[in-house]
């Protein structure tokens, strides 16, 4: 704690000196040497090459995800069964989408945040490490180690805290530290900034923003936003897992600023693996209220839970959705009805490399440092507990 307490105060004093933006701090994450600070932006990651990556990655998530409804020492065995049963439907929909370019996306927002850290003062970097793909949780902190990193902050690149998410970053870094002893950085995670006043400003902001862009001149009456954030297994949600409660604070937040549109929310639900009841509505169910109501013009959204475009957002949003938005009216002979008119679909990019977010991981971060987020901030050592909530 001294360690921290003696970090916060050279926070402060750099924080105060360079406000100016000096152009060697805007340096771009590649003349980062050294750093002190590194800032983790973990997630589950998602694959570019199905044809390569997906068997690894498949396996990874059902010996790992928390969601599903099996104990840990019995899944190494079923997981050839598993990859098996869900291939044909994990790798349609990658066929469909096409590349996801996450990690390009995802370095995009790394990028950002070394920037954002920089131009405060700080001697810092970003890093990604991903659960069940590449770079990995633990290949992020093996970078780190070389890089000479003496404090560590780590987020989910979501808002939120789950045990399927920020439980399972933990885990891993856990048990990285347990692997390495001789290693012990000062290491904390910030578990979520859902309910941080900024995020939910930031997040309002954007979207009004992108809202009036893609549909300039139309009345806010015939605008409907879907709102699309990770959905969880019910079972996690009764046990008491925190995520969908903490995203349905922000869409009552965001129904109340947005009240002159039809605003709505729907689950991108990962179940392909079978066995759990997920949380409801779906996103497509959703899609499927809009349709029938004949909304004129939809923008597609999931900045609540996702910092970066997924196979969830790109397939179950931008293919399962907008098929259904986008069925036609037909008369009984099968012809499309002379009064139907197409609605305008719009899918909104994600946060990638917006400086705004990247902002708030940097205020969050001295935040955490300066020991004022009390509970929301956890130490991370190698017999940390996982927090539940």
């Amino acid at each position: 704690m001294k360690t921290r307490l003696a970090l916060a105060g050279l926070i402060s004093v750099l924080a105060t000196a360079c406000n100016a933006q000096d152009s060697s701090i805007q340096s771009s994450e590649s003349e980062v040497i050294e750093p002190e600070i590194g800032v983790l932006l973990a997630s589950h990651c998602d694959i570019d090459d199905p044809d390569t990556e997906l068997e690894s990655y498949v396996k990874s998530a059902f010996l790992k995800n928390d969601g599903i409804p099996l104990p840990n020492w019995i899944r190494p065995p079923l997981s050839d069964l598993a990859y098996q049963l869900s291939y044909d439907n994990v790798r349609g929909q990658y066929d469909e989408i096409g590349p996801t370019k996450y990690r390009a996306n995802a370095m995009l927002q790394v990028n950002a945040a070394t920037k954002a850290l920089r131009a405060r003062g700080l001697n810092a970097k970003a890093y990604l490490g991903c659960d069940f793909t590449n770079p990995s949780i633990p290949a992020a902190l093996d970078q780190m180690k070389k890089d000479g990193v003496r404090t560590i902050v780590m987020f989910n690149k979501g808002a939120q805290y789950s045990l399927a998410t920020g439980g399972e970053h933990m885990q891993d870094a856990v048990e990285y530290l347990k692997h390495h002893p001789e290693w012990k950085p000062e290491f904390l995670m910030v578990k979520e900034f859902s309910s941080d006043e900024r995020f939910r400003k930031l997040l309002g902001d954007v979207l009004e923003r992108d809202v009036k862009a893609a549909f300039p001149g139309a009345p806010k009456k015939d605008v409907c936003i879907l709102v699309a954030s990770h959905g969880l297994p019910v079972r996690m949600v009764e046990e008491g897992d925190p995520a969908t409660h903490q995203m349905q604070e922000v869409v009552t937040v965001l129904k109340q600023r947005f009240a002159d549109y039809d605003l709505r929310h729907g689950y991108l639900n990962d179940d392909f693996f079978p066995g759990a009841k997920w949380t409801t509505p779906k996103a497509v169910d959703v899609a499927w209220e809009l349709r029938k109501e004949s909304c004129p013009n939809v923008y597609m959204d999931s900045r609540l839970s996702f910092t970066t475009h997924h196979r969830a957002t790109l397939y179950d949003l931008n293919v399962e959705a907008r098929e259904v938005l986008e069925e036609p009216d037909l008369q009984p002979n099968g012809e499309l009805h002379p009064l139907y008119q197409a609605p305008r679909i719009v899918f909104g990019e994600n946060f990638d490399a917006e400086p705004s977010l990247a902002e708030l991981y940097t205020d969050l971060t001295v935040e955490a440092l300066r020991g004022e987020l009390g509970n929301n901030a956890v130490e991370v050592t190698a017999s940390a507990p996982i927090p539940i909530n």
